[in-house]
């Protein structure tokens, strides 16, 4: 009797022992596996985290290319110190024709404000003058003596000649028999006898801008200056000269505060703000890549030159 009950004792033992050894092993497995959890929960915060640093990296990277870019794109204007040296290469003894609106031209470019570069140029102009009148002999004064514009240029050998006429012809326009097209056969005329005089020159047809909103009339109208440059800028094409579009910059009307007499003249605003970019463009268009090239090479070398004097100071 005692020995069965002592194997049951010990079955019993064994049983508790073999439950026991089970629920530790289940509890070891429930650790473990927490712990993985836990690993790869860690694993993915961090992941997510890289990612989100990352994406904000790249959107700064963006932002950065877009300033840049922005940057670069509005940035198109040219050096100013080699802009000034491209505007004097090109502009230097060249002439300029036209009536009175380029005589405030000139009386402009001999005030301290104007650019250096505009210093040089020679100036044809003539108050109340027109194309109808451009071949006359009594044309502009040029070194003390009034002589016919293209007398003058042919003792000035200009390169360039930049021309602006037909304001004054604008009132003609409502006559019976007076037209544009009569108008631009008169100054393909004037353009003909400039190619004989000066045949290696350039020229360029500055077109005429627009009166004030007070000053129209029936006859005198900003439609028909506008008329006239289209007819003008199309003619250009025909006689193989520059056509220059000056008239934008001022819109459809001449306000009153870029004007001297509230009517069609210029004043020193418009002349600054106005003609000048519209004549820096038109060299930065028109001097060659490889000219432009030579000159800011010419700079840096004078750059380099002068900090080697000051390094040896």
């Amino acid at each position: 009797m005692n020995k069965r009950a002592n194997r049951v004792y010990w079955m019993l033992f064994i049983m508790m022992l073999i439950l026991g050894l089970c629920f530790a092993i289940d509890g070891i497995r429930a650790e473990k596996h927490s712990a993985d959890d836990s690993t790869i929960s860690g694993q993915t915060m961090i992941n997510n985290e890289n990612n989100t640093a990352e994406a904000a990296s790249e959107e700064l990277t963006d932002d950065e290319d877009t300033t840049e870019e922005e940057e670069t794109t509005e940035g198109t204007t040219i050096d100013p110190a080699l802009g000034e040296r491209v505007y004097e290469s090109f502009y230097n003894g060249q002439a300029f024709v036209g009536d009175s609106i380029m005589k405030g031209f000139s009386t402009f470019a001999s005030k301290s404000e104007a650019p250096a570069w505009l210093k040089n140029v020679v100036f044809l102009s003539k108050t109340s003058w027109g194309i109808g009148s451009a071949l006359d002999a009594n044309g502009p004064f040029f070194r003390g003596r009034e002589q016919s514009v293209c007398t003058s240029l042919s003792e000035i050998k200009p390169k360039r000649v930049f021309i602006n006429l037909g304001i004054n012809e604008m009132n003609g326009l409502g006559s019976p028999g007076y037209s544009i097209e009569k108008l631009i056969n008169k100054y393909s005329e004037f353009i003909s006898k400039l190619k004989e005089t000066i045949p290696s020159a350039e020229l360029y047809i500055i077109n005429i801008t627009p009166c004030t909103a007070e000053k129209e009339t029936a006859i005198f109208r900003n439609s028909t200056i506008k008329d006239f440059n289209t007819a003008l800028e199309a003619k250009c094409e025909e006689w193989n000269v520059n056509y220059v579009d000056l008239a934008s910059g001022f819109g459809d009307v001449l306000l009153p505060e870029l004007s001297s007499d509230n009517f069609v003249h210029h004043n020193d605003k418009a002349y600054r703000e106005i003609w000048l970019p519209c004549l820096e463009r038109i060299a930065v268009e028109h001097t060659p890549e490889e000219t432009i090239e030579a000159i800011e090479k010419e700079l840096e070398a004078s750059e380099d030159a002068t900090g080697e004097v000051s390094e040896d100071r």
